[in-house]
């Protein structure tokens, strides 16, 4: 693990130093000079603009600046910004050339090969003089992690080659060897299959008397076959009794191996020697193994439902909650018979006196979800109708999802579009995705799409939006020009494929939605929208592409791309434009270690900053926090054993604080109660932060790490408030 902390200092200053800790050449700039080309380079980086980086600091004898130069380009990663990556990957300098390597991992397209090649041709020289200082100057590992990113048989090969690396363990500590364990994780990450050379050559290493445990990485996110499914099994079964932060690659591997798992998945949730995080995701895999799971869940949740106990009841405050919480999910929408007893349990379950309102709201919330299950399907069940407060958003929730799961039509169709009216916003959008599965609604739906996009909520928008471009078809109603002729005893009869247009409802309201000023971080609202005229061929439809063509945001730009393509137009790429703003923290100081405290639902939590990896970000979070932003914001997004997180004033996931913020990435891991910034594509962060839960491999590289979480971050549940929040130096 120690391994996986590459580039924790990535944006870090200090004593420019050569690779052998010699002092720096002869001939470095001045402080002021130095400060100035700094400050090129930063804001070079911050308007995504490789060319705007001046050659020379790339052959700079002060190797702060190749490195500012290095992490600016490893940013950009674009074409451009690739071709001196690999200049930078032959520097002298272990940091320098670990940035470039990251950098070319995220500059692949079209060129996967050709980086495949580079990436690994200085790896002898890297790696063969014995165990080097695992920090930000040790390239090895980015360079591995770049090949997987890039895929394809030459990137597995190469990768495959440096796991069987055993010769080397005794000459490089095992970092070539680990390098390309986690190379193939990522590789398996976005390929979703990998040759059996591969898990052969992972198997290996988690089967070694010196186990690596990351092994579990690449089989977590692949499928693997039988017969050697069986051995990742036992394996991970081996890898479970260990402790270390990533065992719970090892659970989420074991989801993989099909019902053969149930068993020892049932034993990790039931475990006492096991967090919250693991318990929880092995919660979640048995939902995945058919019938074998759900009846292994059954038998978990009658061994954990508190039934009258204050003790264990009171504990659902916090994090149990959550791993109760996922098993009920892990159920599915018809429960095994033997989950019956534990299910009327936990449907009446309640505290003995007045409970606080955190735990009468999570009481409330498995109460529902229990009574969903005994429900099956009748929304009107007496079991959901006393589950909570009638209107409530745990009531709301259990009923519409009992109502959707049978056809809508009479006095359903009729409930359906009440929830499409609710109060509670994310019951509106739930009930209109329920639309997918639902094209008996007909005229209904498409009223309530219209009403949806001329909402202020921007979640609402998009949710409208993107229901238009899954389904075209479905918002087309008969042409006016064929009703006319069906009431005119002179025209011909009609044909078997009359005419149809877009419902002029929801062209108004269409056409409103993208006239109106969005802000410029609500990038899955305007997306949507584009999205969604393009699907039905509005006329004008290129005119919005075009004009999101011209955004400075690149995942704005990539998108428009698709959009004219999608018109008939043959535009290869939308170019940057010209005054491109600049974040405002960059003329700002340099922020110092902050921590921000939060009083929560779920009590004190704090985050601690690292100004040292996102200048930038953390000036913005810090700011935010010290504006009263997040005062009274609701924990939107929880997933148990995976990630917490919030920022948004919408309490949806779609908004954010009004101003857009890029990425500042770098290969520092994911490790539990990290702090990232979520994003909905390439530099559209703004406000809305996650904490992570558990080792998380696949996020690495791809969202800016921030700091570091501390506190219950396992205690939090969907729905919790920020009281308070404040910032401390």
């Amino acid at each position: 693990m120690v391994a996986l902390m590459v580039l924790a200092a990535c944006g870090r200053g200090g004593d420019p130093r050569s690779t052998d800790g010699a002092a720096p050449e002869a001939g470095l700039a001045t402080a002021p000079l130095r400060d100035a080309t700094l400050g090129e380079i930063r804001r070079a980086e911050d308007q995504r603009r490789a060319a705007a980086i001046p050659g020379h600091t790339r052959r700079s004898p002060d190797v702060e600046i190749r490195r500012a130069a290095s992490r600016a380009l490893a940013r950009i990663a674009d074409h451009a910004a690739a071709d001196q990556l690999l200049e930078l990957l032959s520097d002298e300098d272990r940091e320098v050339v670990a940035w470039a390597a990251y950098g070319l991992g995220f500059a692949c397209k079209g060129r996967e090969e050709s980086h495949v090649r580079a990436l690994a041709a200085r790896l002898p020289t890297l790696a063969s003089t014995g165990p080097a200082p695992v920090d930000a100057r040790d390239p090895v590992l980015p360079r591995a992690r770049a090949i997987g990113r890039c895929g394809g048989v030459l990137a597995e090969d190469v990768l495959v080659s440096w796991t069987r690396s055993a010769g080397m363990r005794s000459r490089d500590g095992g970092r070539v060897s680990h390098a390309g364990v986690v190379g193939l994780g990522d590789l398996a990450s976005r390929k979703k299959e990998l040759g059996e050379a591969a898990v052969l050559a992972l198997l290996a290493r988690a089967e070694d008397a010196s186990p690596d445990d990351m092994a579990f990485y690449a089989f977590s996110r692949a499928t693997v076959r039988e017969p050697l499914c069986a051995r990742v099994l036992a394996a991970a079964k081996a890898s479970v009794v260990r402790v270390h932060d990533t065992r719970i690659l090892a659970i989420k591997a074991m989801s993989r191996c099909g019902k053969d798992a149930a068993a020892e998945l049932g034993r990790v949730v039931l475990s006492k020697d096991l967090g919250p995080a693991e318990r929880a995701e092995a919660a979640r895999g048995l939902g995945t193994l058919g019938e074998a799971g759900r009846e292994r869940a059954a038998s978990a949740l009658a061994t954990l439902v508190p039934d009258k106990d204050p003790f264990a009841i009171s504990r659902l405050a916090g994090a149990d909650f959550g791993v109760l919480q996922t098993l009920l999910a892990s159920l599915g929408a018809e429960p095994p018979r033997s989950a019956e007893a534990a299910l009327r349990a936990l449907s009446t379950i309640a505290a003995p006196g007045e409970p606080p309102p955190v735990l009468a709201r999570r009481l409330a919330e498995l109460r529902c979800q229990a009574g969903l299950g005994l429900a099956r399907a009748a929304h009107d069940a007496e079991v959901l109708k006393k589950c909570a407060e009638p209107g409530s958003y745990a009531s709301d929730r259990a009923r519409l999802a009992a109502l959707v799961r049978r056809p809508l039509a009479g006095e359903r169709a009729t409930l359906w579009k009440a929830f499409a009216r609710s109060e509670h916003v994310r019951i509106r959008e739930a009930a209109l995705e329920a639309w997918d599965g639902h094209p008996e609604l007909g005229d209904g739906a498409r009223a309530a799409i219209a009403e949806a996009l001329s909402s202020e909520k921007a979640g609402l928008v998009a949710t409208a939006a993107e229901a238009i471009h899954a389904h075209p078809d479905r918002v087309q109603v008969l042409a006016e020009k064929e009703k006319r002729a069906a009431l005119d005893p002179r025209a011909p009869p009609p044909t078997a494929n009359p005419a149809t247009e877009l419902d002029r409802g929801i062209e108004k309201a269409l056409r409103a939605a993208l006239a109106r000023q969005w802000a410029p971080d609500l990038f899955e609202t305007r997306m949507a929208l584009v999205d969604a005229a393009v699907a039905v061929n509005l006329p004008g439809a290129a005119a919005f592409a075009d004009a999101e063509c011209k955004d400075p945001n690149v995942t704005m730009r990539e998108h428009a791309v698709k959009a004219l393509r999608a018109l008939g137009g043959k535009e290869s790429e939308c170019a940057l434009p010209e005054g491109t703003p600049l974040a405002i923290e960059i003329s700002q100081a340099k922020v110092g270690a902050r921590k921000l405290t939060f009083m929560t639902d779920a009590g004190e939590l704090s985050i601690r900053l690292a100004p040292d990896l996102a200048p930038t970000t953390s000036a913005r979070i810090s700011a935010l926090v010290a504006s009263g932003f997040y005062k009274g914001i609701v924990v939107h997004r929880v997933v148990p054993g995976f990630v917490v997180q919030l920022g948004d004033p919408g309490g949806d996931g779609f908004g954010g604080s009004g101003t857009p913020l890029r990425c500042e990435t770098s290969a520092a891991p994911f490790l539990p109660l990290d702090v990232g910034m979520a994003l909905s594509g390439r530099d559209t962060g703004s406000s809305q932060i996650f904490v992570t839960l558990s080792r998380t491999p696949h996020l690495d590289g791809e969202y800016t790490k921030i700091g570091h979480a501390e506190g219950d971050w396992f205690a939090v549940a969907e729905g919790d408030v920020i009281r308070e929040a404040r910032v401390a130096e």
